[in-house]
């Protein structure tokens, strides 16, 4: 062998050694994230279907706040029909027609607390003046819902009114003004009476002024001319006229 072809032997035998022997097959990190990318889905979709169709996320206890005049039985019995359901399948349209026959839930919300609790937060109706029915008093809302029968004068306007809640354009004024009204104003009124033109009269609770109020337009304006005048130390049982509230007029029963 000549010494050419030693040293083409000798630089090839170096070149073979330089080079590193290249992987075949899957490293254990490859394998691992294969298997997870098959395994996940399917172990979520059986998460997913056992919610569904076992009672691994079954509701055996039902929780209910907000409520003040409402027994807490009444929610709870309302919706016992769900107990054994998965909280999975609970909507708020279901939830809404079992609660519709309770008239003082205003709204809800519900929340579903795995494994198996569902909360149910409900606001129950306000009540916003009195109205006398049937022989009693009875607390009704902004929307004209019976709320419940009361003994106590004074804590809510009341409404001079024998009307549909509903259905009369007096009742639905009358809250319009009521809810205009700052709270100090509306705190002093005993009594709310509208006419069939749809203007109105007030009756304080502190000495018995009363108040023609009119109608329901510039009612912050108006509530402030009235406490202002109030305030220079009118007598008992005058009439007070804000109708006008730049031009208010005082009227004393002597006169």
């Amino acid at each position: 062998m000549g010494r050419s072809e030693r040293e083409l032997l000798k630089t090839e035998k170096k070149r073979l050694k330089k080079q590193k022997p290249k992987r075949t097959g899957a490293g254990p990190f490859t394998i691992w994230a294969r298997v997870l990318l098959v395994v996940t889905p399917l172990a979520l979709g059986s998460l997913v279907a056992a919610s569904f169709l076992t009672p691994l996320f079954a509701i055996e206890r039902i929780s209910v706040s907000g409520n003040e005049r409402i027994e807490t039985s009444e929610v709870t019995q309302a919706l016992g029909e769900l107990r054994g359901r998965p909280l999975t399948t609970v909507s708020a349209a279901e939830l809404a027609e079992m609660l519709g026959e309770i008239s003082l839930i205003e709204t809800f919300t519900f929340t579903a607390e795995p494994p198996n609790t569902l909360r149910v937060k409900i606001r129950e109706r306000q009540p916003l003046l009195v109205l006398f029915r049937e022989g009693q008093n009875w607390l009704f809302d902004a929307a004209g819902v019976r709320i419940e029968p009361t003994e106590v004068l004074g804590e809510h306007p009341f409404l001079v009114f024998q009307g549909d809640p509903a259905e009369d354009s007096r009742y639905k004024y009358a809250v319009e003004l009521l809810l205009s009204l700052p709270i100090e104003t509306y705190e002093g009124v005993f009594s709310v009476e509208v006419s069939e033109q749809l203007t109105s009269k007030l009756t304080l609770k502190e000495r018995d002024i009363s108040v023609i109020w009119g109608d329901n337009e510039d009612a912050l304006l108006k509530a402030e001319v009235l406490d202002s005048l109030i305030a220079t130390g009118v007598e008992d049982s005058v009439t007070i006229d804000v109708s006008s509230p730049n031009s208010p007029v005082v009227r004393y029963s002597d006169y």
